[in-house]
């Protein structure tokens, strides 16, 4: 049976059914799972839920002073809870640039110039090891220091510009995008400045065996064929013998080139290991890797936007270490699609997708308004950096607010068109 009770009588072997918190602030990644340790059951109760919902049937029962009162008043709230009632008058969830418009202009003007550096060293990079020398770790240093630099001032100016890559330019400025992309993650996840510096190395040299491929390959528009596929697949050792050879190249840096195409479930490539035997630096590499891939313009396909790809990429079990990929979309600060969102001016909407401008600002489908309580006519707008623009206040779960049928929901709200006029 389902019972409520408060987050601070939660013991070791509860199945916890329901935590009474934003999925944003939620402490697992599995919306429903067993308390198997001391330390998630530290993860739950520093979480700030008041209130939890277990399964006496899947795990140890509830306290004797709760277990008179089941779950009756249902995991999904027919009016919204205290929580959902926060006005907008409060802080909003997503923070603006801290950079003046003059100064971001600058900030722009230096990013370009930084992204031009690091492609063109990249390119050298790989010229000098086709030829068989040693790969200047010292230089690529410099570009990270580069990179941490602009993206400490406003992350979204440069790697908005990293994504602005052609298929001509893909080979060299993805491993400068990946390389922005995992010191943007290290910072978010508060790792120290040396493992900051180290993840951003890894990121610059992670595909470093893609020199090995001959270009009628790499460059190919059409499918490949097996023996193609596999000289594909053997990238990652060939970077690893080219970065070995080199000297000078930290164990968790040659660690992320061989195994960034692993996967958790060990269904990866090369050596299938799971996510046991995969370290960090690596977990955080494969999923910048493919999130950088999947919204880039290249010969065989075309891209995603970026709340696509994450909403794909939560998708995929087995695939990514799923407490990094929730820092990863933490730290570009971007709503998936399907994402429900209270905004400042007290709707609520889902992200359908996000502005042409900017990837870090979504585009969502207003349908509720908080003040009346109900579905409204639904109409679309694109959050944008304007004073006069709703702003994002915070990420909700579905079920805090009564949406016991929420895919369905979405789904008619994807496939209708807006029944009003786009607004601002």
């Amino acid at each position: 049976m389902l019972r409520r009770i408060p987050a601070a009588s939660a013991t070791v072997g509860m199945f916890v059914q329901k935590i009474e918190c934003s999925w944003w602030e939620h402490p697992f990644w599995r919306s429903s799972q067993t308390i198997s340790s001391d330390k998630q059951l530290a993860m739950l109760q520093q979480s700030g839920a008041e209130f939890i919902v277990i399964d006496d049937e899947k795990g140890i029962a509830c306290p004797e002073q709760y277990a008179a009162q089941p779950a009756a008043f249902s995991l999904v709230p027919s009016t919204p809870s205290s929580q959902a009632k926060r006005r907008s008058w409060l802080q909003p969830l997503q923070q603006k640039s801290g950079l003046s418009g003059k100064e971001r202009r600058a900030e722009v003007k230096k990013a370009r110039t930084i992204l031009n550096r690091s492609k063109q060293a990249v390119k050298e990079m790989f010229d000098s090891a086709r030829m068989g020398q040693a790969i200047q770790t010292r230089k690529m240093a410099s570009m990270v220091r580069q990179l941490t630099a602009s993206l400490d001032k406003d992350p979204t100016i440069i790697l908005n510009m990293a994504r602005l890559k052609t298929k001509d330019d893909y080979t060299y400025l993805h491993s400068v995008s990946v390389c922005a992309l995992m010191i943007n993650l290290a910072r978010v996840m508060r790792l120290d400045e040396a493992l900051v510096r180290e993840a951003g190395m890894a990121g610059l040299l992670h595909d470093v065996g893609k020199l090995a491929i001959p270009d009628e390959i790499l460059l190919k528009p059409s499918k490949l064929d097996d023996v193609e596929f596999q000289i594909v697949r053997d990238h990652p050792l060939a970077g690893y013998k080219i970065l070995a050879a080199s000297g000078g190249v930290s164990d968790a840096t040659l660690d992320v080139c061989l195994h960034h195409h692993e996967k958790m479930d060990g269904t990866g490539y090369p050596h299938k290991r799971n996510g046991d035997d995969l370290n960090l630096l690596t977990r955080m590499a494969s999923i910048c890797d493919v999130y950088d891939a999947i919204t880039s313009q290249r010969v065989y396909n075309s891209p995603w936007t970026a709340s696509e790809a994450l909403s794909q990429m939560q998708s995929w079990s087995g695939h990514f270490d799923q407490m990094i990929l929730r820092s990863f979309v933490e730290s570009l600060q971007i709503s998936p699609i399907g994402t429900l969102l209270h905004l400042t001016n007290d709707h609520l909407a889902v992200v359908i997708g996000e502005t042409e401008s900017d990837y870090s600002l979504p585009k969502v489908r207003v349908f509720y308004s908080i003040e009346k309580a109900a579905i409204i006519d639904f109409y679309d707008i694109e959050i944008s950096r304007s004073a006069y623009s709703p702003q994002i206040f915070s990420v909700e779960d579905p079920l805090t607010w009564g949406f016991d049928n929420w895919d369905q929901l979405k789904t008619d709200l994807f496939e209708s068109a807006p029944l009003k006029p786009s607004k601002l």
